[in-house]
């Protein structure tokens, strides 16, 4: 294998460009209209896909928990709140060996922003 992408449903395209290229600081690097998809700047083959829901019920992506480690935790974990993101867990030094906080995205699914000590 050679790389894993998630792909995610929104139902607000903007919401979602705003949350992963402003908060996470992740590069645009396709937008279809009906599909973007963002990059690491650090590592492009990291990367999410957010495709357009065209259904005409709303996107539930209560169930969708993806992990994302980082260097900086506690810096993220203040830019979440500063941004006005839901934090729903943390910031907690797990006994396994990882410093990591909850933060919900705007599409519903919740990220587990996390680095290991």
């Amino acid at each position: 294998m050679r790389r894993i992408v998630p792909n995610m449903y929104s139902d607000n395209l903007e919401a979602s460009k705003l949350f992963y290229m402003d908060f996470l600081e992740m590069e645009l690097v396709m937008d279809l209209g009906w599909i973007i998809t963002f990059a690491s700047k650090e590592n492009p083959m990291a990367q999410i896909n957010i495709f357009k829901n065209k259904k005409p019920e709303p996107v539930d992506n209560e169930s969708i928990f993806l992990s994302i480690e980082i260097s900086n935790v506690d810096q993220m974990y203040e830019r979440a709140k500063k941004l006005g993101h839901e934090v729903v867990y943390g910031p907690t030094n797990e006994n396994w060996g990882v410093r990591r906080f909850f933060v919900k995205e705007p599409n519903g699914a919740t990220i587990n922003l996390l680095t290991h000590l």
